[in-house]
């Protein structure tokens, strides 16, 4: 049996104009990440990356954290386990917020920025996810979900024994959504509970596909508490 480690990336840059690229604390996570695979005697023969900056930097910071992984395996770019695009269907939603700036000071005029995003953006996903507005989006919600599959799909195709993917919360649930057969709404909640830099372990044999378990961060519990973060 084969496995598949889906793996979050770490900490983003949340709140500055590039969002895509690890924060210092992202870089920690994913190197801690590594030498957590390390000490737990985990090893990768296919190590895939989606197409954005901070999947790439977490599967680099994440194989140099393995040390002897380090050069050791090619990484590869896969953008069907890239991300949606959080600023389109956002604006979508709030055309007045399309920009970094206008964002910046709705949040600043809010007394929880971070509560006020959450509300917005679950509200901007709901648009996205209905169906309803499909021509709006660059990538409908059925195209994103398709897209997702077809990434696993090609993934169960391979020989490898052992596969990193480095990608983001919407791909893995996504994928969650294919394993367990739950609802978009189940698939998306899932989405909010994924820790930067955790990883989800899919079982596959040629016939068959399982959850081993999913949105484990529990070396970081261990090692130092202050690595969980969600955004």
């Amino acid at each position: 049996m084969a496995a598949i480690y889906l793996i979050r990336h770490g900490q983003a840059s949340f709140g500055q104009e590039n969002y895509d690229a690890l924060s210092p604390l992202g870089e920690k996570q994913s190197y801690v990440l590594g030498e957590g695979f390390t000490k737990r005697g985990i090893s990768f023969d296919k190590a895939i990356h989606g197409g954005l900056v901070r999947h790439r930097q977490t599967a680099e910071q994440c194989l140099k954290g393995m040390d002897a992984q380090q050069g050791a395996i090619q990484l590869k770019t896969d953008s069907g386990f890239s991300e949606y695009n959080h600023a389109e269907v956002i604006a979508r939603l709030r055309p007045d917020l399309e920009t970094h700036h206008a964002m910046t000071r709705y949040l600043a005029s809010q007394p929880e920025p971070r509560k006020a995003f959450q509300l917005l953006f679950a509200d901007a996903i709901e648009r996205w996810i209905s169906g309803d507005y499909d021509q709006e989006y660059s990538e409908p919600w059925t195209g994103f979900q398709q897209r997702c599959a077809n990434g696993l799909n090609n993934l169960l195709q391979s020989n490898a024994k052992n596969i990193a993917v480095f990608t983001s919360g919407g791909p893995i649930s996504m994928i969650m959504q294919q394993v367990l057969q739950c609802s978009d709404q189940q698939a998306i909640k899932l989405s909010w509970s994924i820790v930067n830099a955790s990883v989800t372990k899919i079982l596959f044999t040629h016939d068959q596909i399982s959850l081993s378990y999913f949105n484990d961060f529990g070396y970081f519990e261990q090692v130092d508490p202050s690595l969980i973060t969600y955004r």
